[in-house]
Parts: structure tokens; C-alpha cells; sequence
């Protein structure tokens, strides 16, 4: 039975430090009070999102909001991509943000008070954004990047901050302390990038593949992204060094360190990755370990809620 009107909500309890699970308190009256129809679901281990989306589309819901941050976001959206009950279009996606860095929603600009919450439930505005799809080579496995994945320096904190979830320690300061710790740890890896048909290969600090032009709570990787342009962008760091990286700080929050030497930026349809060294790839902050990979746009394939302003 398709339910048109109803909302199913996946919260994940443990979103910087169980703050989600306490926004849910306040909110849940709320949606009684505005009579809003919907269903709860919780997350108890990691992956159940994208089981939980499965299962709510099996029952007929179209419209799904991932209660988190952008790992939450990340699985919820790739329920809805790899299900094949419906067209990924006909369901739309929305985000209460709850996370750490919430890349996704300060794009879209998407609301974390109460009231602004519920006006967007109500108008139910949407726009259809692109989402990357990650062809694992080794393994013959698919997943989907919605705001920006990576490898090198950006995957190597990814797993040390997923490691602290995994303990139940969350929250800004959590990341920057996996940040900092990572700038003396990491090593450079030797790393071969095929963008449609132009090859970069050497020692390389860090990849960033964005459909989102920042990750990392507003570090602009890739500074000329945009999530509903057609286009897959590729932003390559060179083997740089650590005074290199602090004097160019500023930089890496505008997205003028594009400019520095040592960086490439590529932008493209199509690309293939492939590492010597670690064999991490993280895609929105969630850690695969799956190296090489290739990595494809698919243009307009995801809707999601947005607020009217």
C-alpha cells in the first residue's frame, strides 16, 4: 500500500553523541500536534539504514528523512539508490542534521529548529540532485557518494573518527582531535587517478571526489562542485608537507588552495582510482575498504526536500 502522505523517520541514536535521539523527545509531539502522519524506525548497528529504507519503500513509503549526520544520511540515501522496487525518483530524501559536520545540509541549507522542520514537511519542495556511483573493482560491489567521499589523508581520519563512533564518541571536537592526530601520522600513498582518460599518478596526500563542493564541516575540497550539475569533480593534494598544509588553512575553507602547486583539480563524468598503500576509500565520511575503484555521475537521480527559502 503506497502511503503518499506519511513520512518514516530514521533516526540514528548516536549522532554526535546521541544528540539525535534527544532532538527526537522534543520533536515527536510536535508532528502529533501538526498531524502529520509518519513511523519511527531506530538504527542499532551500523548499515541498518540502508536495510531500514529497504524495508520502509517495501511498505510503501515514499517519502524518507534520515534524522543524523551525513553517515546517517550516506546509508539512508543508499537504501533509497540501490532498492528496485521504485525509481529512486519518485522518492523523496530529507535530513534533519544532527551530525558533526553536516556538509550536506549546510549546502542545501536545510533547517535544525522545530518550526522550520515542520513547515518543510508540510510544503514538501524538492529538488532532484546527482548522486557518484562507486563501482568497487575487486570486489564487484556498488555504492553511491552523495556529498563527497575520498582517499589518502581524507579516508585515513574517516576510520579513526568511525572507530570513536563505534565507542560512542562523537561530536566536533572527537573529529578534530582525529584531524590533528592524522596530520603527524599519515604517509603519503602512491596513487594512479584515470579522470576521462587524463592519468595523474605519484605520492599523493589526498583525493577528494566531490558532488559537494565541501566536506569535513566546511573545508572546500572541491570548491567548484555543485550537487545538480551533471558533472563529477576530482580535487588531487600532492605529497605536501605539514607547515605547507597550516599556511594554507585559510585556504583550505575558501577553496584557494586549488591554486597551490601541488594541487590538480579535474572535473569529468568518469574516473578510475587505484592506491598502493592504504586501501581505504571513504564515501561521506563512511570508510570502505575497497580500493580500486571507478567512479561515475549519475545526473538527477535522487529528490530531496528542501526547505522554501
Amino acid at each position: 500500500m503506497i502511503k503518499e502522505n506519511s513520512y518514516a523517520f530514521i533516526l540514528n541514536p548516536v549522532s554526535s553523541g546521541g544528540k539525535s535521539l534527544k532532538f527526537w523527545k522534543s520533536f515527536e509531539p510536535l508532528l502529533h500536534k501538526h498531524k502529520i502522519d509518519f513511523t519511527f524506525r531506530q538504527t542499532k548497528t551500523s548499515g541498518d539504514a540502508i536495510l531500514l529504507a529497504h524495508e520502509l519503500i517495501q511498505e510503501g513509503y515514499k517519502k524518507i528523512i534520515a534524522v543524523g549526520g551525513d553517515g546517517t544520511l550516506h546509508q539512508v540515501a543508499n537504501g533509497i539508490l540501490s532498492q528496485e522496487n521504485i525509481s529512486s525518483k519518485e522518492i523523496s530524501l530529507g535530513l534533519i542534521p544532527m551530525g558533526t559536520g553536516n556538509d550536506f545540509a549546510n549546502y542545501w541549507k536545510l533547517p535544525n529548529k522545530n518550526d522550520q522542520i515542520i513547515q518543510l514537511l508540510q510544503k514538501n519542495k524538492t529538488v532532484l540532485q546527482d548522486a557518484i556511483k562507486v563501482n568497487f573493482l575487486n570486489e564487484k560491489t556498488t555504492a553511491h557518494i552523495i556529498s563527497m567521499g575520498g582517499c589518502g589523508f581524507d579516508s585515513h581520519v574517516a576510520v579513526k573518527a568511525h572507530y570513536q563512533k563505534m565507542k560512542g564518541n562523537g561530536g566536533k571536537l572527537v573529529y578534530l582531535r582525529c584531524l590533528a592526530t592524522s596530520l603527524f601520522s599519515y604517509k603519503a600513498q602512491q596513487v594512479s587517478v584515470i579522470a576521462d582518460g587524463s592519468e595523474l599518478t605519484g605520492k599523493i596526500f589526498s583525493v577528494a571526489i566531490g558532488n559537494n563542493h565541501s566536506n569535513g564541516g566546511g573545508i572546500k575540497q572541491c570548491p567548484d562542485a555543485t550537487m545538480n550539475d551533471g558533472k563529477l569533480n576530482i580535487t588531487v593534494i600532492g605529497d605536501i608537507s605539514i607547515p605547507q598544509i597550516l599556511l594554507n588553512l585559510k585556504g583550505l575553507f575558501t577553496g584557494s588552495f586549488t591554486k597551490h602547486h601541488k594541487v590538480k583539480t579535474f572535473s569529468g563524468t568518469n574516473a578510475i582510482i587505484k592506491c598502493d598503500g592504504e586501501n581505504i576509500l571513504e564515501l561521506d565520511g563512511e570508510p570502505y575498504f575497497n580500493l580500486p575503484a571507478e567512479v561515475t555521475i549519475i545526473p538527477s537521480c535522487l529528490k530531496v526536500l528542501l526547505p522554501l527559502n
